[in-house]
């Protein structure tokens, strides 16, 4: 697997596990504290960062 691979990996899963996560709390009524969210915000943020970079990179 190249670095590139591996990089859009890494974004894939923390996209999945913040979907997961949001999917359970949802599922159970759960509220999330603002720590809990400000975690989640910042795996979509840096699952979206490696998925424009890698895409960036691809396309020149």
């Amino acid at each position: 697997m190249s670095p590139a691979e591996r990089r859009i990996r890494f974004a894939q899963q923390w996209l999945e596990q913040v979907r997961d996560h949001l999917a359970d709390a949802g599922a159970q009524g759960s509220p999330l504290s603002p720590e809990q969210l400000n975690i989640l915000s910042g795996k979509v943020a840096g699952g979206l960062e490696i998925f424009v970079a890698e895409t960036r990179a691809v396309s020149h």
